[in-house]
């Protein structure tokens, strides 16, 4: 038997990679010194660098930066990068895959595919280098450095988003003139560190500002360290009326900006909307194109044509350095221009229209039209503060100012002005007893009066000429019961088919089931001014659309009949505006009481401009609603008569 021996190989010198072998060999032969030298000089190399890099990838794209960084040469300074450029990216996913590993001894270079998904931009992609190396405890890892992220960074930068947004899409009138443009504005609010007391800063500020206090507080509250928690946006000329009070308010702050008004408040507010910072409920329904910080319409034509009035914002992915600022664009999406929107407002009558309702609160709106067109002038809404275009969208009962249909379907069956039809204080239809207003008669008189006067039973009388469905037709040509396309909401009138004898009755003097908005009624007034009925048209490049012509011997009786009204009847509010103008009263009931609550209207015209006045809960028409519509013509200046 060969002799035994015991031999131990040490490395001369420690070396990354290699392990002390002691080795203990029976020398039986050739081979098995062989084998003494193999094992003597094998090494435990462990996972490979592709297998490593792989590993890397795997955690940055299911975005465990955290994990990602711990497979790097430097975990702390690794994961603060990673981390911030994911959110300078906007928090966008990644998907990171290996294309490439070329292994040197203990080290290695390697080729990524880095492919971002980033909120409101998109794919960004590319390629990117990583070096891996040994350590001594023979696993692999990635040598850190900014540019693994992007060849374009370093230690002192960061991957970043940028937004350009293009300048809101004015608002034009008829003849190109801008209504809604950028005016200076300033932001009222706190800071939400600088508030010791967040209840009482709250109510000194709802003092000064119509704001709600709990409301702001919670705000307040909710917001994150250093945040400006906004409270109101003034115009530059109403900040400065209360800027003494505000200033006394511990921790108010105001920030200077511009944003898309028109020439005050309240100018046509209902009809052209405003504009604000989105909700998160707007964001999700506007879609990729918006994100956080986008102003948005929130009602009127700013909200019905959003998208043409604000295009699509240009964005860039960025190289930003440590303090944020954006250093060099690394690829940029080219959004859309915005574009203008061209109205058939007139500024001129809606600054009339304006004057004319005042500064008062109280329920009212105008509507003004052009007869040769249907362009809609102005729509004014009080109050301003209320996003409710009652101008176009309510409906109320005409009341009085229908009887320019119920005389248009009665010339038809014969009915000449000069006739005679009683005026008496009362008339009883059905068991109902129908009376004029505040109990005024005038006898017998020819009908001519009785149109000037507004008799409601002089009307009721003559409720048998006509067949039931005498008006609902006749109300078709002046555009009653017809469908309106407009941007907006319309309101839509109806004059159904009466049920019974009542139920006629008070449909000739626009009561029962009868509706219209003042912008339909503006338009009862302008067919009789132009002798055919036209639909309203909003926007310049919708198209015209018009009705039958009327036959012209009627158009000159109401012509004639409503001159009447307004040199010797209820309209005579308006008897000295240069002019010839016409009109027709209204006084609408509704709901209960005894007697019930009434609806105040007017509707005239001048020329190639017709009027619709509307107050609620008003006396009566030629008390309340024509004194305004004499205010809308003296404001609007003599060019319309």
């Amino acid at each position: 038997m060969p002799p035994t021996r015991q031999y131990r190989y040490i490395e001369p010198e420690p070396r990354r990679g290699m392990r002390t072998v002691v080795i203990v060999l029976m020398l039986a032969g050739v081979a098995a010194a062989g084998a003494a030298v193999y094992l003597a000089f094998l090494r435990d190399r462990g996972p490979s660098a592709r297998s490593a890099l792989e590993g890397f990838a795997a955690a940055w794209s299911r975005g465990d930066d955290a994990g990602a960084a711990r497979a790097t040469s430097s975990p702390a300074v690794a994961v603060k990068a990673l981390r911030a450029n994911r959110a300078g990216l906007d928090g966008a996913k990644l998907r990171a895959s290996v294309l490439s590993v070329k292994e040197r001894g203990d080290s290695a270079t390697s080729r990524l595919r880095l492919a971002w998904s980033v909120p409101r931009f998109g794919r960004f992609a590319y390629d990117s280098e990583a070096a891996l190396v040994r350590g001594r405890d023979n696993r692999w890892r990635v040598v850190w450095d900014p540019r693994v992220v992007h060849a374009a960074l370093d230690a002192g930068t960061r991957l970043g988003t940028a937004v350009d947004r293009p300048q809101r899409g004015q608002i034009l009138d008829r003849r190109g003139r801008a209504i809604v443009t950028p005016r200076a504005v300033v932001h009222v609010g706190v800071e939400h560190d600088n508030v010791s007391d967040v209840d009482a800063t709250a109510a000194a500020l709802a003092g000064v500002l119509d704001i709600d206090a709990r409301t702001y507080a919670r705000a307040i509250r909710g917001a994150g360290p250093k945040q400006f928690v906004e409270a109101v946006t003034l115009r530059e000329r109403d900040y400065a009326r209360v800027r003494a009070r505000l200033r006394a308010i511990p921790g108010v702050e105001t920030l200077d900006d511009t944003a898309p008004l028109a020439p005050t408040r309240g100018f046509a507010r209902a009809l052209l909307g405003t504009v604000a910072p989105a909700t998160a409920e707007q964001l999700e329904k506007l879609g990729s194109a918006y994100g956080p910080g986008a102003s948005v319409g929130q009602f009127g034509l700013q909200a019905r044509f959003e998208r043409q009035l604000a295009g699509t914002p240009t964005r860039k992915v960025v190289v930003r350095l440590s303090d944020g600022e954006q250093d060099h664009t690394l690829v940029t999406h080219r959004g859309t221009p915005s574009r203008a929107l061209r109205t058939t407002l007139d500024i001129d009558a809606q600054t009339a229209a304006e004057r004319a309702l005042g500064d008062s609160s109280r329920a009212a709106a105008l509507v003004a039209v052009q007869p040769s067109t249907g362009d809609v002038l102005a729509v004014a809404n009080r109050p301003t503060s209320a996003a409710f275009d009652r101008a176009i969208g309510g409906r109320y009962a005409p009341g009085s100012t229908f009887k320019v249909v119920s005389t248009a379907a009665l010339l038809r069956t014969g009915l000449r002005p000069d006739d005679t039809v009683a005026c008496r204080p009362t008339i009883t239809v059905g068991g109902r007893t129908f009376k004029n207003f505040e109990g005024e008669a005038g006898g017998a008189v020819p009908f001519v009066q009785d149109f000037a006067q507004s008799c409601n039973t002089a009307f009721i009388s003559l409720a048998g000429r006509l067949s039931a469905s005498a008006l609902p037709r006749t109300a078709r040509s002046f555009g009653l019961g017809r469908s309106v396309k407009l941007p907006l909401t319309v309101g839509p009138s109806q004059v159904p088919t009466a049920r019974d004898r009542v139920e006629h009755a008070a449909e000739m003097i626009g009561q029962a089931r009868i509706v219209a908005s003042p912008l339909a009624m503006a338009g009862v007034m302008a067919t009789v001014a132009a002798g055919r009925w036209r639909a309203p048209r909003l926007v310049a490049g919708d198209p015209h659309v018009a009705g039958a012509p009327l036959p012209a011997s009627t158009v000159d009786t109401l012509g004639s009949l409503m001159r009447r009204v307004v040199t010797s009847g209820t309209g005579t509010a308006l008897a000295d505006i240069p002019g010839t103008v016409i009109g027709k009263s209204g006084t609408a009931e509704f709901g209960s009481g005894n007697p019930p609550p009434t609806h105040a209207w007017f509707i005239a015209a001048r020329g190639d401009v017709a009027v619709a006045v509307l107050v609620e809960r008003g006396r009566s028409g030629g008390s309340v609603a024509a004194p305004i519509a004499a205010r809308f013509f003296s404001a609007l200046g003599s060019a319309s008569g």
